[in-house]
C-alpha cells in the first residue's frame, strides 16, 4: 500500500449484492499486514460476527461501541488501541453483535469516522451490505477506495452493475458516491448461474479489481489467523495490488489537479 506518512489509507469494503463481504476484508487486512500495520474494523450496521468467527476473546465484543460513546476521556487513537485485539498480524476492532447497538455506534457520541486517518498503516473497514438510508454511507465518502464485493451470479453481478451505473445510489434521492473510487471484487461461489471471469473483467472494465476463489480450506486458515499460501491468500494478494495501484494513481491525479 502507498505510504502517507503517519496517515491511514482507508479501504471501505461493502456490498451490494451477493456475500462475502467480511472474509474479503479480513483477507484484504492480512494481506496488508504483511508490509505495514493493518487494521480490521467492524462497522456493519446490522451486527458484528467477528466475535464469532475469530478467536478472540469475549472483551473483543463491541469494541467499535467503546470507540464511538467513550466512558473515559482519551485521545481516539489511544481509544482504537485500547479496544483493539490481534488477529495474526491484524488489529481487529468488532462492532456489537446486537443490530441496534451496531446502528447506534453510526450516530456516535464522538466523531470516529473523522478520525480513521490518524491510524497509520492500512485501515480496512467492513460496512456489511449496503440498504436505503443505510448509516454507513459517511465510511464510503471518507475512504481512499471502496471494495464493492459481489458474486459472479447473474443476478447479483447484473445489480451491481447497474449499482455503479447510477453513480452508487441505492434508492431515490440517495445520495451517491464518487465510482470512480469504487473497485468490484468477484467471489466465486456454488450454486447459480455465474459469468465467467473474463466476461466480468471486460464488463466492468476499470472497475473490475480481481476475483476471489471458493477456498473453504483458505477461510478456515484466514480465521485462524494463518492464511500464508493457498488460492485465496494469492488471490487476496492480486486484489491488494490492484486495490494499492488505484489509491496510488487517484493520488497522484489529485496532486496534479492541486498543482494546477
Amino acid at each position: 500500500w502507498p505510504r502517507r506518512g503517519r496517515c491511514a489509507v482507508i479501504v471501505a469494503v461493502t456490498s451490494w449484492r451477493g456475500w462475502g463481504t467480511t472474509t474479503a476484508a479480513l483477507a484484504l487486512a492480512s494481506v496488508a499486514a504483511l508490509n505495514d500495520e493493518a487494521w480490521l474494523i467492524e462497522a456493519d450496521p446490522a451486527g458484528g460476527v467477528l466475535v464469532g468467527r475469530l478467536p478472540l476473546p469475549r472483551t473483543a465484543l463491541g469494541g467499535l461501541e467503546r470507540v464511538a460513546f467513550p466512558v473515559e476521556q482519551c485521545s481516539l487513537v489511544e481509544a482504537w488501541h485500547d479496544v483493539a485485539h490481534d488477529h495474526g498480524p491484524v488489529r481487529v476492532v468488532s462492532a456489537p453483535a446486537e443490530p441496534f447497538r451496531a446502528l447506534a455506534c453510526h450516530r456516535p457520541r464522538v466523531d470516529w469516522i473523522g478520525g480513521l486517518h490518524e491510524l497509520s498503516g492500512t485501515v480496512v473497514v467492513d460496512a456489511g451490505r449496503l440498504r436505503p438510508g443505510s448509516p454507513a454511507w459517511p465510511l464510503l465518502h471518507a475512504a481512499d477506495v471502496v471494495v464493492c464485493v459481489t458474486a459472479a451470479e447473474v443476478s447479483a453481478a447484473v445489480a451491481t452493475s447497474e449499482w455503479l451505473h447510477v453513480d452508487g445510489r441505492v434508492g431515490p434521492g440517495e445520495r451517491g458516491i464518487d465510482v470512480t473510487r469504487v473497485r468490484v471484487v468477484f467471489v466465486d461461489g456454488p450454486g447459480g448461474i455465474a459469468f465467467s471471469r473474463s466476461t466480468m473483467q471486460a464488463d466492468f472494465d476499470d472497475h473490475y479489481a480481481g476475483w476471489l476463489p471458493w477456498d473453504a480450506v483458505g477461510v478456515d486458515r484466514l480465521h485462524n489467523g494463518s492464511l500464508r499460501r493457498g488460492p485465496l491468500w494469492s488471490a487476496a494478494q492480486r486484489v491488494a495490488a490492484h486495490l494499492a495501484a488505484s489509491v496510488t494513481a487517484s493520488a497522484a491525479a489529485t496532486e496534479a489537479v492541486g498543482v494546477s
